[in-house]
């Protein structure tokens, strides 16, 4: 038997034979934790495994043995701080990655949330913005073809793919398949230290699924209404007895008809992940995705002249029947972790997204509520887009005066380059598309499009970084973080038809220094004030008189409370924060169009500036054996300080971010969570409310609505199980979107089911 072995029989006998056992383990990575925090017995026995098999085989030593394969896979002296949510069979979250020291939440400065695969399953979830609908804060809207807009705080959100930052890949971008992915960290205001430019929004980390310790399996089949089908296959394990090299492969499908006529959306995602232990200390990780999609391109209805719903059937589509929007894309990833002993770690990590967007589709531009008939525009559009992202950091601890102090380091670069164009024509030119009943829009023929695509353009943006962070341990109770990075930010531009031009420079920025200051101090070790002072920077291409204006600049002070329940599985956050973003641009036309490079261009102001402040609470995890809750409510008040417009000062500032926002969703199985119970029920619900919004045209507006759900499940035994659930109970129309008078204004999903079939093997 080996020492690694013998460890946890001796743990229960005696705790003082804790020395003895670390001193044998063969990896002295772990060595460095060993005044940090004593084992007991029952962090052995509680212990979950990444295999997602039942509890009852999972009675071996945390890590068989073995060196950790990834940075998440560490442990902590018999404790796993792993932030993998795979088969844990809970809401509750251990650590979050974002911060790349892997932290419990409790001990981050900031509001950061995270949606594991166990609410994913448990809600049937299968795409991103049902997934981000879920996470305190956030607020989703979608666009009619499968992309849509993400914000939380007033500001949009901004995405990271396994801590790699990627610009313009969030918001009106399309999403891979929500099944590849473990988990969801959602961290709320300026996230400017490890992303970059961004607005004060925040960050979203999709962390990918890994491959798994033991050979584990399971699929999925759903059905619901309006022809909704969803499948997924998900298989991993090791080649072999070694466990040098584990693989994960996850194929996932939707077929679906929409609510609304015509509209179908049809997509497959394929996703391969390999891990390589290239020695006890070095793993590579190489993946690949790809996915197709063929989406109705819908871009709502219209509303009244004074703004009000024209109460047409939520059934009603506006478009042409050939509306389409095709994206396929292909991501690679490559990691590599290597552990250098005593606690230090670091990872290399590369990132590249291809994707090929072939729209066309017919929109209303003008519509005579008085006739019923409107003005139609023809539009198509085929462009190249890529993401580059490059990622290296090294993080460990640092023991000075007999405390322990955490460091973290790294660089960053990414660049995102679109190339392309579109072409669009209205009533005016072709008038096959004037004065059309909303009904006969379906019948517009394709001739109206436009054949050729003549303004097209390359334009590549650049941005890096180098970023630090010291957690200081002064005294026991309290933890102050100390960051910054300087960050550098290019942008270009060049036509390449119908005349090919010269490439300028329409954005230069290097040497931008974004400070972090946090502070956490623990009355308990389950109870915590945090404070925290961060900031961040988006790069604008407009020039006033004297040249180039600033980046606009958000920074953002929060603090609040952080406590955990019931030996750490419920987590609670009550926080404040004020965001104040400066610097942005002011149209200003009493001099002429007299800037720029060329002195022909209109001249701009930096004093734009927008406030945004409000609390948030949030409560998610265990309270009770086989009860599971996410809950959360969000006051936002964001303001218009100044505009340019005296009349607008003082204004919301966002259109379709409510004032008041409320998440829940609970969950109850009616025995202990077991892989190996039978004929095993649990039931479900929640609800979705909000306060009044409005579009991007004042006019339009809508009052506030609460939407709910309930779920139940059955579970045969280990290997099948059954879930049913019924979203908005109540048959509530609402918008989930509001737009201006002729377009984007979507209706909220009308009651429907679904049906998912699990199976595990």
């Amino acid at each position: 038997m080996s020492p690694v072995s013998l460890c946890p029989p001796l743990l229960q006998r005696k705790q003082t034979l804790l020395a003895l056992c670390v001193s044998f383990l063969p990896f002295p990575a772990f060595d460095a934790y060993a005044e940090d925090r004593l084992a007991t017995p029952d962090n052995f026995a509680s212990m979950p495994t990444k295999s997602g098999k039942d509890s009852e085989k999972n009675t071996q030593s945390p890590n068989d043995g073995r060196a950790p394969r990834s940075i998440e896979e560490l442990l902590v002296l018999g404790q796993r701080r792993n932030a993998s949510t795979d088969g844990t069979g809970t809401y509750t979250v251990s650590a979050v990655s974002t911060t790349k020291m892997l932290l419990k939440p409790i001990d981050v400065p900031q509001s950061i949330s995270v949606l594991g695969s166990q609410q994913m399953k448990d809600q049937n979830l299968n795409t991103i913005d049902a997934a981000l609908k879920q996470v305190a804060g956030v607020n989703v809207n979608m666009y009619g073809d499968g992309t849509g807009g993400f914000t939380s705080r007033g500001f949009g959100l901004q995405a990271q793919y396994d801590g790699i930052p990627a610009l313009s890949s969030l918001s009106f971008a399309q999403q891979y398949d929500l099944a590849i992915y473990d988990r969801i960290e959602v961290l709320r205001g300026p996230d400017g230290l490890l992303q970059g430019a961004s607005s004060p929004g925040g960050s979203v980390n999709f962390v990918h699924k890994r491959p798994t310790s033991d050979f584990q399996g399971n699929a999925s089949l759903s059905a619901g209404s309006w022809d909704n089908y969803h499948a997924v296959v998900d298989v991993g394990g090791p080649l072999g007895h070694s466990k040098i090299v584990s693989f994960r492969l996850v194929m996932a499908g939707t077929d679906r008809k929409q609510f609304y006529r015509v509209a179908q959306d049809k997509r497959w995602t394929i996703y391969g992940v390999t891990d390589i232990a290239l020695t006890p200390r070095d793993t590579l990780t190489i993946s690949v995705t790809s996915q197709g999609n063929d989406t109705t391109r819908y871009l709502g209805l219209p509303r009244a002249a004074d703004g009000s719903d024209l109460g047409l059937p939520t059934s009603t589509y506006v478009g042409a029947s050939w509306n389409r929007s095709a994206v396929p894309m292909t991501e690679t990833e490559a990691q590599f972790e290597h552990l250098f002993g005593r606690g230090w770690r670091g990872r290399l990590a590369y990132r590249h997204r291809d994707a090929a967007t072939d729209m066309r589709y017919a929109y209303l531009t003008a519509y005579k509520p008085t006739t019923a008939t409107g003005n139609f525009a023809a539009a198509n559009a085929r462009y190249d887009e890529s993401n580059d992202g490059l990622d290296a950091y090294v993080t460990g601890p640092l023991h000075l005066f007999k405390k322990r102090h955490d460091l973290m380091f790294g660089v960053n670069y990414d660049r995102y380059t679109y190339k392309g164009g579109g072409a669009s024509t209205t009533a005016t030119a072709a008038p096959a598309l004037a004065n059309l009943t909303l009904g006969n829009s379906t019948s517009i023929s394709s001739r109206t499009l436009p054949q050729t695509i003549t303004n097209r353009f390359w334009q590549p943006y650049d941005q890096w970084g180098v970023y630090g962070q010291a957690r200081i341990t002064p005294v026991s109770p309290l933890s102050i973080t100390l960051g910054g990075r300087v960050s550098g930010y290019l942008s270009r531009t060049q036509r390449l038809s119908p005349s090919p031009g010269a490439m300028s420079t329409t954005i230069d920025r290097q040497g931008i220094l974004l400070p972090y200051i946090g502070g956490v101090w623990h009355f308990t070790p389950h109870l915590a004030l945090y404070t925290s002072y961060v900031s961040t920077f988006s790069p604008q291409s407009a020039y006033s008189i004297a040249g180039q204006l600033p980046p606009v600049r958000g920074n953002q002070i929060e603090g609040g409370l952080k406590a955990e329940f019931f030996h750490a599985r419920l987590g609670l956050t009550l926080a404040g924060y004020k965001i104040i973003q400066k610097n942005e641009a002011i149209y200003y036309g009493a001099i002429g169009a007299v800037c720029g490079l060329s002195g022909v261009s209109d001249c701009y102001v930096a004093a734009g500036k927008t406030r945004s402040q409000g609390a948030e609470a949030e409560l998610i995890g265990r309270p009770a054996e086989g009860w599971d809750i996410n809950a959360s409510y969000t006051f936002n008040d964001n303001r218009i300080v100044n505009n340019g417009q005296a009349t607008q000062a003082g204004l919301t500032y966002a259109g379709n971010s409510p004032r008041h926002l409320w998440k829940l969703w609970s969950h109850y199985r009616f025995e202990p969570y077991r892989g190996a119970r039978k004929n095993v029920w649990s039931v479900g619900g929640g609800l979705n409310a909000q306060s009044g919004t409005w579009g991007t045209n004042r006019l339009v507006t809508q009052p506030g609505y609460v939407v709910a759900s309930i779920q139940a499940g059955y579970q045969w035994n280990r290997y099948l199980s059954l879930d049913a659930t019924l979203n908005n109970i109540a048959n509530k129309r609402y918008y989930q979107r509001l737009g201006n008078l002729n377009y984007y204004n979507f209706n909220g999903d009308p009651r429907s089911y679904m049906l998912t079939l699990r199976s595990n093997f």
